[in-house]
């Protein structure tokens, strides 16, 4: 059967990006200006679309305009990923760190493209407002504020003018390849349902981080299953879950991050409490201790002392403080401050509920790269959140306008796309089969008992035990119910491939979670409770290898210090 009589369209282009948030749109503008043609492929609107959605107030490390600073007195800690960079503390690294120093050495050259296609920098003074970052815990301003609550329809509309082709409400299904080289993708159109083919010499990954096999933060009840800290569109892990069946490594799927998140998340955002415009807020007994946690261990001995839950507060700190907060409520997730007004909440008086029953999301996880972002398939690249290790708005456009750069010479280098066209049956006939079944399973209710396997089974306190009946379960599920998931319309469909990116992560996680015989901070094995040195400087990579699950264990690679 020819491609023709497959697929509803064919399209061709030099550099696919999958995802539209603030990584994938500056790969896309800079290819372009490149000379490239260029497909950027986003399953809800890019004007909206992303983690960065709603509005970011500042951005991570590795932004300052001069890094003489940061070079000399926290470049090599950072660099050796010895300090905020890591989930779980204690000897080595879980990440590449020459992916670090690119990020580090590029950050305020990123700051500068950023500016120059039209997003703010600078404050309402005209300067550059530097707050002090934990990731260099608070010594050093390293950290920007920003007015950033219209980045992405800014970064949508340079897209637009630059001549991106843009598919908005489209899915990609799974990556094509042909051998260990990726020539292209297919895609659902999640509002028609039309099929397609998009051959492309270049793919670029930039789908964000994974979380939705964790449930949200709060409030857990049915209407607010999607309510997370992040796009929830954004963190189902497509672009990890594509990458993974077409054969790269997804890394360190056994470091979801465990973090004291808000009980009540809707009524301030997160953020505001660790970094709170250069100011942390304090952490609090249940009986107005103040204390610091950052670890289960400690949060299990309060809990056996009685003394949680414990609480945020920032009904100390001065009238000019709070003013510059609701600032940065209103840059990073307007809606916020006004459910906080309806509902009575006051950051200036009201102390803040902390839960930290789970973990709930993976940055140390993702696609394996180099520091070039290409990842372990010809022709793939990673950027943004999808980077093993790398986590944040910051990193997120560094790589991203890095990667923009360097394809040029790719796309020159790289072969004409082959498609075989059994693969692209093969694909449609996987991602229509929910359209067929006229009386089975809910996408969100079978996403919703994965979700209760991860908080139930690996969650954060696990052992031997626990982690195998995960696996036993989910194995079910996927066994039982992923063939009856059910499609009524094309929307429905987008929902079930979610699942079924979902479903294929947190088989990996669990798998790699067993794997780990160790405790160590962030990291508890309630049956292994010492740490275990074999596991320094260690990260876990997952691959498929001839339809053969294969997980290794293999040693971070070495700080070259020679990267651009």
């Amino acid at each position: 059967m020819t491609l023709n009589n497959i697929a509803d369209r064919i399209l061709e282009t030099d550099v696919l990006v999958v995802g539209g948030g603030i990584s994938g749109c500056p790969v896309a503008i800079k290819a372009r200006e490149n000379g490239l043609d260029v497909i950027l492929v986003e399953k809800a609107k890019t004007d909206r679309s992303g983690s960065a959605a709603a509005g970011i107030d500042h951005l991570g490390a590795a932004v300052t305009p001069d890094f003489s600073e940061l070079d000399s007195k926290f470049g090599t800690t950072v660099f050796r990923g010895e300090g905020f960079w890591e989930p779980v503390q204690g000897s080595g690294r879980f990440a590449d760190p020459n992916i670090m120093e690119v990020i580090l050495k590029n950050g305020a050259w990123a700051m500068q493209e950023l500016e120059r296609i039209g997003v703010p920098m600078k404050w309402d003074n005209g300067q550059y407002y530097l707050i002090p970052s934990l990731r260099y815990r608070g010594e050093i301003k390293s950290m920007l504020r920003v007015h950033w609550k219209n980045v992405k329809p800014i970064m949508a509309q340079v897209v637009r003018e630059r001549g991106v082709q843009v598919l908005e409400r489209t899915m990609i299904v799974d990556l094509l390849t042909n051998g260990r080289t990726v020539v292209g993708a297919t895609a659902i159109n999640t509002r028609t349902g039309e099929f397609l083919v998009i051959k492309a010499r270049i793919v670029v990954m930039a789908t964000g981080l994974f979380a939705r096999c964790y449930d949200p933060e709060t409030p857990l009840i049915y209407k607010y299953k999607y309510r997370y800290h992040w796009c929830p569109a954004t963190v189902s892990g497509d672009g990890w879950a594509a990458s993974y069946r077409a054969g790269a490594e997804i890394a360190n799927m056994d470091l979801p991050l465990w973090r004291f998140r808000e009980r009540d998340d809707l009524t301030i955002s997160h953020g505001n409490f660790p970094h709170g415009d250069g100011i942390t807020a304090r952490q609090l007994t249940w009986d107005g201790h103040e204390i610091m946690v950052d670890d289960g261990g400690k949060y299990g001995e309060l809990e056996r002392q009685g003394k949680t839950p414990l609480y945020y507060s920032h009904e100390d700190l001065l009238d000019d403080f709070h003013k510059r907060m609701e600032v940065a409520y209103v840059d990073e997730r307007m809606i916020s401050f006004k459910i906080a007004q309806d509902r009575g909440f006051d950051p200036r008086t009201h102390r803040f509920e902390q839960m930290s029953n789970k973990p709930h999301n993976f940055p140390a996880a993702g696609i394996n790269s180099g520091d070039d972002f290409q990842t372990t398939l010809k022709g793939l690249y990673a950027v943004g959140d999808c980077v093993n290790g790398m986590h944040g708005c910051s990193g997120a456009t560094t790589s991203a306008f890095l990667v923009g750069n360097s394809l040029p010479k790719s796309v020159s280098e790289a072969k004409e796309p082959v498609i075989n066209g059994s693969q692209v049956e093969n694909q449609k006939r996987i991602a229509m089969a929910p359209t067929k079944v006229t009386d089975g399973t809910e996408p969100t209710e079978l996403e919703s008992a994965v979700r209760y396997i991860c908080d139930r089974y690996v969650g954060m306190f696990r052992s031997e035990g626990k982690l195998r009946e995960g696996l036993r379960r989910l194995g079910s599920l996927k066994r039982e119910f992923e063939p009856k998931l059910m499609a009524k319309n094309p929307h429905y469909l987008m929902r079930c491939l979610e699942v079924r990116n979902i479903m294929d992560l947190a088989e990996l996680h669990i798998k790699a979670t067993l794997s780990r015989k160790e405790t160590r901070v962030g990291f508890i094995r309630v049956d292994y409770p010492d740490l275990d040195h074999f596991w320094d400087n260690k990260i876990t990579y997952q691959r498929v290898e001839n339809d053969k699950q294969i997980l290794e264990t293999r040693e971070v690679p070495e700080l070259r210090g020679n990267t651009h």
